[in-house]
C-alpha cells in the first residue's frame, strides 16, 4: 500500500486491473479480439489518468492484484491494493482507507474514459450539499461513486453488480439521498462505441475539449466508422 502526503481534502481511486494478471474488458475481447480490448483498455486508461491529474486531488490506483502494484503502468501514481473478493468488497476497503485520511473520496474506474475535468470538479462540488454522489451509466450501473461520509460495509456487498438495476440498488443502499451527475457511458461492449463516441464528440465541442488520450480514442472509433 502506497499512501501519498498531500494538502488535497479530496482523494481519487482509479479501479484497475493489471494486463497480463487479469482478464481486460472480456465482453469488448468476445467480439474485438483480446488485442484490440487491451488496446481500448490502455487508452482509457490513460484517458481516465490524465484527467484525474488535472484537478486538485490526491490521486490513487486502485489495483485488483497485489503483484499488479509493481506493474510500471501503475508508476505514475500512488497504488492501493483492493483486497481480496468481490467488487464490493473491493470499493469498501478502497473508500474507508482512504476517508480515513481525506475528506471525501471518489471512487471512479476506467470505463468512461469521456469523463471530463468539468465532470470531477461537479462531484466534488455537489459533496458540500450532499454526502454522497452518484454518477449513473446509462447501462444502469454507475461511472463515479462520492462520499464524506463512512459507510457500512453490507451498503457495498448487498448491491448486484454488473446488472441493469445496480445503481438503483446502490442509490437505495445509501443511508442519505445522493446528488446525481448527469449520465454517462459504461463501456463493457461492442454495442456501447458508438454512444462513446457521440459522447465524445460532445465534449471534444465543448471549451475544456479533449486530452491526447480522449482524442486518440475517437479516432479509433473513426476509424471503425461507427455511426454519429
Amino acid at each position: 500500500m502506497t499512501m501519498i502526503s498531500s494538502s488535497a481534502s479530496t482523494a481519487i481511486a482509479i479501479f484497475v486491473k493489471t494486463p497480463g494478471l487479469s482478464p481486460l474488458k472480456t465482453r469488448l475481447a468476445a467480439t474485438l479480439g483480446r488485442h484490440t480490448a487491451e488496446t481500448i483498455y490502455r487508452l482509457c486508461v490513460s484517458a481516465v489518468e490524465q484527467t484525474v491529474k488535472s484537478v486538485d486531488v490526491a490521486p490513487y490506483w486502485a489495483v485488483a492484484e497485489q503483484k499488479g502494484l509493481s506493474d510500471p503502468l501503475w508508476q505514475g501514481l500512488a497504488s492501493l491494493y483492493t483486497g481480496p473478493g468481490g467488487l464490493g468488497q473491493c470499493q469498501h476497503h478502497i473508500y474507508q482507507t482512504l476517508l480515513q485520511r481525506y475528506q471525501q473520496v471518489l471512487l471512479i474506474g476506467t470505463d468512461s474514459p469521456q469523463l471530463s475535468v468539468n465532470r470531477l470538479r461537479e462531484a466534488i462540488e455537489a459533496l458540500q450539499s450532499h454526502p454522497f454522489v452518484v454518477g449513473p451509466a446509462l447501462d444502469g450501473g454507475y461511472y463515479l461513486f462520492a462520499g464524506r461520509q463512512s459507510l457500512k460495509r453490507e451498503c457495498w456487498n448487498k448491491v448486484p453488480y454488473s446488472r441493469a438495476d445496480t445503481g438503483e440498488k446502490l442509490l437505495s443502499s445509501l443511508p442519505a439521498k445522493a446528488a446525481l451527475l448527469t449520465p454517462m457511458t459504461d463501456l463493457d461492449r461492442e454495442s456501447d462505441l458508438p454512444q462513446l463516441r457521440r459522447e465524445l464528440v460532445a465534449l471534444q465541442k465543448q471549451g475544456e475539449g479533449l486530452s491526447w488520450p480522449q482524442q486518440q480514442i475517437l479516432n479509433w472509433l473513426d476509424n471503425q466508422q461507427y455511426p454519429s
